[in-house]
This record gives structure tokens, sequence and C-alpha cells, in this order.
């Protein structure tokens, strides 16, 4: 089992969120938030609905944590960071949609104005969710990872997590923007408690969450844990595919334990 951990961030680290700030600011200062949800929600159409529930459920807080099964036994310093950033994550979203009642585009727009793809949500709109979910994860992948291809690619896939929140007609952008912000900087909390707090790095943590997340995996085959039933057949493909991988790597792992302990048997006078 692994127990490093990258020695500080990278000054390119901190561009995503730089980049969200500054949308976030323009969008304030022009007074554009319904201008600019109006035009996502239209251009975004021509991918369909089933393309944007499919991103969405990528970006659920229990899917995201299910992904991190196949990592358990080869990187759990991987798996305690983004533990710890999920639970961050998911007391400061809450925490501000308790704070602050913002209503959803629904509740002040006419539903001929925009396109609304399932659940009809009125209020705790700010901030998304999904969109800090998934920029947690991809900025802890990116603290882990350091082929440009691999960041590249979960980058990408945080913003159009983001975006669909809009193209379903459930967000403003403010809202999303808001949640890649505070996501990614959380993201980088939880690293730095994560290098601190090495114990979650053990081996007995490593059973612990290991088990949980099996049972997450597991709930996730039997229960829709969204509001979407279009997107429970993408939820249990994503657990059956974690646990499958999960299973089969200890399996090899056990078996290669065990062939080096008879190599060393063999070897020994």
């Amino acid at each position: 089992m692994s127990n490093r951990f990258p020695a500080r961030f990278e000054r390119w680290f901190f561009l995503p969120p730089l980049l969200g700030l500054l949308l976030l600011l323009l969008i304030l200062f022009t007074d554009s938030n319904v201008e600019v949800f109006l035009w996502l929600n239209r251009v975004s159409q021509f991918a369909g609905s089933m393309f944007w529930i499919s991103l969405m459920t990528l970006g659920d807080g229990l899917v995201v944590c299910v992904l991190l099964l196949p990592f358990v036994r080869r990187k759990m310093e991987l798996v305690w960071a983004m533990l710890l950033s999920w639970l961050l994550v998911t007391f400061w979203v809450q925490g501000l949609k308790f704070l602050i009642h913002t209503p959803r585009p629904l509740t002040l727009l006419s539903t001929s104005d925009f396109h609304i793809i399932g659940a009809r949500y009125m209020s705790k709109s700010f901030p998304s969710g999904h969109a800090a979910t998934a920029a947690m994860f991809a900025a802890t992948f990116c603290l882990f990872f350091r082929q440009k291809w691999i960041r590249t690619l979960v980058i990408l896939l945080a913003v159009m997590i983001g975006l669909s929140r809009i193209a379903m007609g459930i967000h403003w952008p403010t809202d999303v923007l808001v949640g890649f912000l505070g996501g990614w900087l959380m993201a980088g909390l939880g690293y730095q408690l994560a290098r601190r707090w090495r114990f979650g790095t053990g081996q007995a943590a490593q059973i612990v969450f290991g088990l949980i997340l099996f049972g997450a995996g597991i709930s996730l085959l039997v229960i829709n844990h969204t509001d979407y039933p279009q997107a429970f057949r993408l939820q249990q493909t994503i657990a059956l595919a974690c646990l499958v991988v999960t299973v089969c790597d200890l399996y090899f792992g056990f078996r290669k334990t065990n062939r080096d302990d008879q190599t060393k048997g063999l070897a020994q006078p």
C-alpha cells in the first residue's frame, strides 16, 4: 500500500478556480445570470436529455464515492484525501443551501422560456452540489496524477457536469460557478488534512473504508439514489464495474502475495 502524497501544490492548480472566479465576477457585474442561463440552456439541447442525465449521474456524491473503490488497495492516500474532501464539500454545500435560500429557475421563469429535464426542483439552488462534487473529484485526481491527459479529462468532465445542471434547467450559472470554486478549494483543503492526518491511510482504515465503499456499491446496484429513473442503469453499470474490478484486484493481489511468500520460503536454506 502506498503512503505517498505529492510534495506541494503546483502553480497551475489554482488556474481553474481563478478562471471560474473571473467568469463569476463577469456575470455578477453585468447582471447577466438569467441571460447566460437561458442561452446555455438553449444551445445545450442539441445533445439530448439522456446525455445530460448521464453526466449528472457522474456528479452524484455516492457515485463518486463508489468510483474510489478500485483505488482502495493500490492508492489509499487518494481515497483518504477524496473522502475528507467529500465531507468538507457536503458540509459546505448544505450549509450554504441552509443559509441562502435561492429560488431555482423554475420558480422565476416560465417553462415556455427554457427546457427542463426530469425533476422539477423549486428551491435551494445555491450552490450546485453536483458541480462542487465534480470539481472536488477533478482537483483531487489532478493532485495525485501528473499525466496531462488525465488532468485534462477530469477537468473537462467536471465542467460538463456543471453545465449539465444548466442544460437540465436546475441551476443558475452562478450556482454552478460557486459550486465549482468551492469544490476545488475544498479538495485542496482535504488534501492538506489528509497529509497531516495519515491514520486514514493505514491498514485498518483501508479495510474499514473498503468495506463501507463496497457496501455503497451494493446499494447502488439495488436502489436508485437519484430522482431520474433513466439514470438507474448507468448507476448500476458504474457500481457493478467498480465491484468487479475491486474483487478481481483483490483476488490477483492475494495470489501474488501467496506466490511471493512461497518463493521466499523456497529461497530460505
